[in-house]
């Protein structure tokens, strides 16, 4: 009876680490269309995540890196998918933040970006520009950062950051793009001891993370704290 217990008490465990998404489509409807799965987790407990189903061509552009980590909390990971080459994406300013994101963190260009998206490089540039006219802080401080405004940005996206980090359930997959986001651009801005601060929460969310680690030895050496760097 005990190893019985033991053996449930192990399958509920894994049921609620099972991670859970709610799904937004191009134009800021959540859908049903779309199913997504993650895959095994790495050494810090994150998964790949993809589509398991879809109607018709379409591209997960959200979580960022297409990775997502269990919630501390009962609420699902948000998640946007959309049909490649749809133009009601450009009027959606959620969906244009998240395919702005790999931009403003150097991990892609906009080219490459239009290609995953199915959306032009002249189109999405428009977009991108337009981020920082949106009310959201997390949408303006991407768009900010965007635009070559990096104190400006810093600012909004303080405020985007304080919002996951103080959420009853705090999801990793917006807290860690929001903190790497908001290090950046305070190093841009020349706040080094803020920018190290932001990067160090993002290691906390993802102790692994070479992004993270980089910038943040970067605005410590900038802040004249190399020896902190390298603890």
């Amino acid at each position: 009876m005990k190893g019985l217990a033991l053996l449930i008490g192990a399958c509920s465990l894994f049921a609620a680490q099972e991670l859970q998404f709610r799904v937004i489509d191009e134009r800021g409807k959540e859908t049903s269309a779309v199913s997504l799965e993650a895959g095994s987790p790495d050494e810090d407990g994150w998964q790949p995540v993809r589509i398991a189903k879809s109607k018709g061509p379409a591209q997960l552009i959200w979580p960022w890196m297409q990775v997502a980590k269990v919630p501390d909390g009962p609420e699902p990971v948000p998640a946007i998918v959309i049909r490649k080459g749809d133009a009601k994406a450009l009027a959606n300013q959620a969906v244009i933040a998240a395919l702005a994101v790999p931009v403003v963190l150097q991990s892609a260009n906009i080219d490459d970006v239009a290609q995953q998206s199915g959306l032009t490089s002249d189109a999405l540039r428009n977009a991108f520009d337009g981020l920082s006219k949106s009310s959201d802080p997390f949408q303006k401080g991407v768009g900010f950062l965007y635009s070559g405004k990096p104190a400006e940005a810093a600012e909004q996206l303080a405020i985007a950051l304080r919002q996951r980090q103080r959420q009853l359930t705090r999801v990793p997959s917006e807290i860690y793009p929001a903190a790497l986001i908001d290090g950046l651009a305070l190093l841009h801005a020349g706040k080094y001891d803020d920018a190290a601060v932001a990067f160090l929460a993002a290691q906390k969310q993802k102790p692994s993370s070479e992004l993270a680690a980089r910038w943040r030895k970067e605005a410590l050496v900038k802040a004249g704290k190399a020896e902190a760097a390298d603890q």
